[in-house]
């Protein structure tokens, strides 16, 4: 009998401890840039490393409660698990954030005659940390050399100035037509309210993205 019990509770045991060894936390780097990943090319992998310095390696699973921006390199706490039988081409670790211990931008300014004479159309949107539908109208914005904003949110037209400093800019007050559209008043109404705070731009394969704290984002191809 007490045999028994003695295996029943090394096995316990040996779960409790194999349980700890594929679960722990541990310090994560995470680049600034992502690449294609080699087994699909319509999804970008991270770029991590366990040091701060060496080669980066390329991640293909998400790195889940991480709300990753484009030209800021991370140092973040992680909880990491190891997959028993991963996908071919996918990444035996599987990471969820702890904690960003920093956050730091790494990206050059962005020049005034970068985005004056184009017309900039909303490709996505993310408000609050929510996406939003983007359907049959689009909206655009147009920068001049004049410090002025002028476009459409979809269903008005509307213009304002801006001041470009670095990588910040700052729209002034929105002034827009008053025309009403039910099927994109959602739409323009989180437009406009992600263009009156202060964003940080950075430009990425040809597309500007404009993004600020809270989780809002916006990204533009131009034509």
């Amino acid at each position: 009998m007490m045999t028994r019990t003695f295996h029943s509770r090394y096995g316990f045991l040996t779960m409790v401890l194999a349980s700890v060894m594929m679960s722990c936390s541990s310090v994560l780097y995470v680049a600034p840039k992502q690449v294609d990943c080699a087994d699909n090319e319509e999804k970008p992998c991270y770029l991590i490393r366990k040091t701060t310095e060496g080669n980066w390696i390329s991640h293909s699973e998400e790195i889940s409660g991480l709300d990753y921006e484009p030209g800021f390199s991370y140092k973040i706490k992680v909880n990491s698990e190891r997959v028993k039988h991963p996908v071919l081409g996918a990444s035996e670790q599987r990471y969820s954030l702890v904690k960003v211990l920093e956050k730091k931008e790494m990206t050059q300014d962005i020049e005034l005659e970068d985005l004056v004479d184009k017309e900039w159309k909303l490709e996505y949107l993310k408000q609050e940390n929510t996406q939003i539908v983007i359907e049959n109208s689009v909206p655009y914005i147009k920068f001049d050399s004049e410090g002025k904003v002028s476009g459409s949110g979809g269903c008005n037209n509307f213009s304002c100035d801006f001041i470009l400093n670095g990588r910040t800019i700052k729209f002034g007050n929105i002034a827009a037509t008053r025309k009403m559209c039910q099927e994109s008043i959602e739409l323009e109404d989180a437009f406009f309210q992600v263009l009156g705070n202060e964003v940080r731009a950075l430009f990425k394969e040809g597309k500007l993205i404009l993004s600020s704290d809270g989780g809002n984002r916006v990204i533009f191809s131009y034509k």
